[in-house]
């Protein structure tokens, strides 16, 4: 059997090949970015809605963060029968599954703990998480994001908590939408060549 050895160019063009197949097969089109941005939009929101009003348990808004966990489960779940996901796909759900774990930890069972630092801690949490996404997908838009979510967690930390919300809306318009929006855009140009 004979040896070929490869040109430079042609060992890149095989490399980039699979890392867009791992992409594709990872079917990552931003869905669940955009997903999990407008849910905290949403409950940042009503947050602020709840005190206008004046209603004492104005956090309680931030329980949607829940029932978004338990659509994200049912969502991978049912997705995950369609396709077999690859490394890549895996690495972010156990990345992602533990940020979770840790920021519910953080927000619902220990938030007098944290105190004034609970939006630093939750928003660190969510930038590594975007970091690490966003070097997965070779997608330095999220790298940006997520520096941008740690320095908005640092942020908070100087300014009233009348602000967290706006921070939270931010860090995730960076951090999520942004990227999301971008992927499904770059997905639907895959799909259509």
């Amino acid at each position: 059997m004979e040896n070929k050895t490869m040109k430079p160019e042609e060992s890149l063009s095989i490399i980039s090949s699979m890392i867009e197949t791992e992409k594709m097969r990872f079917g990552e089109n931003g869905f669940i970015y955009r997903f999990w941005g407008w849910l905290v939009v949403a409950a940042a929101t009503l947050q602020y809605l709840l005190m206008y009003i004046d209603y004492q348990h104005h956090y309680f808004a931030w329980f949607l963060m829940l029932v978004g966990g338990v659509y994200t489960g049912i969502y991978y779940s049912r997705s995950k029968n369609q396709v077999q996901m690859p490394l890549s796909g895996k690495l972010m759900a156990y990345t992602w599954t533990a940020i979770g774990l840790n920021i519910f930890i953080v927000s619902f069972i220990l938030p007098q703990t944290a105190g004034e630092m609970l939006l630093l801690f939750i928003l660190s949490f969510i930038g590594i998480g975007t970091i690490i996404s966003g070097a997965m997908l070779r997608f330095p838009i999220m790298i940006v994001g997520g520096i941008l979510c740690n320095a908005l967690g640092f942020v908070s930390l100087l300014t009233p908590f009348e602000y967290w919300g706006l921070y939270s809306i931010l860090a995730v318009t960076f951090a999520d939408l942004i990227p999301g929006y971008v992927l499904r855009a770059k997905y639907n140009n895959r799909k259509n060549v």
